[in-house]
């Protein structure tokens, strides 16, 4: 399944504060707009009754408009019109003399019947104050808004510094520890409380983990150790009845049996204890190792049980080839994967060891896998059944390998199987 796209707490609370704010804008804009019109139809109309009574009293007191207005126009007419579809309002620009320029007037059409005479009246009112209003209304809403969402994150980005310092250490506390490294957590000081209250919990975790670890530790090293005790007994006792000659000659097979299968218990005690330390990262001791010696004594203590079966070296080795490791933990990758080739390589050809700046590669002639070559690095994978393998040796090399930013790979090609590690990309 695909993995959604991660994005940090404060950059998703910001957007969504930021879509808030523009949603406050936008309506408070309508708003104003709503109002704005409200308040200009309002003034306009208090104005043209006022304009429009000031006409009816001049009517009535002299028979008609004595002054004339500049904002107003008077007309007799015989009779009024029979359609409802006054007054009729409209926005015009006009010349204005007074400024030099052409200003935005609304123009209100209406008849009035005065003491039964008939007139239409024409009024204009300046619109020009009420539209430069509105526009500077709106026009200040958006450089509003902007300012305000980048002062918002702004804020939020150098605030993030202060106030998500301790969830970030804690994050980092909780990335870097490995079990059975000691259970004191440094306490980082924070005065919010639900980081104070995640540093609680992983505390609590801790504890909790080490002294499970510890417990299970004890538990598998003391069976480890007390196991090798009546395997020691029983091995003795099996080399006994093997210098029996009379036992020999009647149970040959069922001694032999005996003795393979107590070497074989002894064997995976141990190997399994040692998996254990590994998984838990006991072997810390890492130096820069330069591998071209240790794989030439390696292969020189090995080179005679090699020729019993056939077989022989072919190496290609580096000077500047070099790992970071234990190393204990190099030589088990070493001894394991040379013995690996030792068991299960054919007469076809060499076993070949080779270096270069970059890997590690051992190869050796050989049948296709029994299995998929996936679970090559797992545990009690064994090719052909042999008995002779414990079958957590691949697996050894595999868990050393994640223990130590190192990569191992497995193909088969050419009827070659190639064991490949490389260092894990920075």
């Amino acid at each position: 399944m695909k993995q959604r796209r991660q994005i940090k707490l404060l950059t998703k609370t910001t957007s969504i504060y930021l879509v808030f704010t523009f949603a406050a804008f936008f309506f408070s804009a309508l708003f104003l707009i709503n109002e704005t019109d409200e308040y200009i139809n309002s003034e306009l109309d208090r104005r043209y009754q006022w304009t429009e009574g000031k006409i009816i009293s001049d009517i009535k007191k002299y028979g008609e408009v004595r002054k004339k207005r500049s904002y107003a126009i008077v007309s007799n007419i015989e009779k009024m019109p029979k359609h409802s579809t006054f007054p009729i309002y409209k926005d015009s620009l006009i010349q204005n003399e007074e400024r030099e320029s052409k200003l935005l007037y609304r123009k209100k059409t209406t008849f009035i019947d005065v003491d039964g005479r008939f007139f239409k009246v024409e009024m204009i009112q300046n619109i020009s104050d009420f539209n430069r209003l509105q526009s500077d209304i709106l026009g200040s809403l958006i450089p509003a808004f902007i300012i305000l969402a980048i002062v918002i994150v702004l804020f939020n980005y150098f605030l993030s510094g202060y106030f998500f310092n301790p969830f970030n250490k804690i994050l980092n506390q909780i990335k870097n520890y490995e079990v059975g490294k000691g259970s004191s957590v440094p306490n980082i000081l924070t005065s919010t409380a639900e980081f104070s209250k995640m540093q609680q919990l992983f505390c609590n975790m801790v504890e909790r983990t080490e002294r499970e670890y510890t417990t299970l530790k004890e538990y598998t090293e003391n069976m480890a150790h007390e196991i090798q005790t009546p395997l020691t007994i029983i091995r003795n006792k099996t080399d006994n009845l093997i210098s029996n000659e009379t036992v020999m000659n009647t149970q040959s097979s069922s001694v032999k049996i005996i003795y393979d299968e107590v070497n074989h218990l002894s064997k995976l005690g141990t190997a399994l204890n040692l998996l254990t330390k590994i998984e838990h990262g006991e072997f810390s001791n890492k130096t820069v190792l330069h591998t071209k010696e240790l794989i030439i004594k390696h292969v020189d203590s090995v080179t005679e049980l090699a020729g019993l079966k056939g077989l022989k070296f072919e190496l290609n080795l580096s000077n500047s080839h070099s790992i970071n490791i234990d190393p204990i933990l190099f030589d088990i990758i070493l001894k394991n994967l040379v013995k690996n080739g030792l068991n299960y390589a054919t007469n076809e050809g060499s076993i070949k060891i080779a270096t270069d700046d970059k890997s590690l590669t051992i190869s050796n002639y050989g049948s296709p896998l029994e299995f998929p070559n996936e679970k090559i690095f797992s545990r009690f994978s064994k090719e052909n059944g042999s008995s002779s393998s414990v079958g957590l040796g691949l697996a050894l090399v595999n868990k050393i390998c994640q223990r130590n930013n190192l990569r191992i790979d497995y193909l088969y090609q050419d009827q070659q199987h190639y064991f490949i590690i490389s260092k894990n990309p920075q």
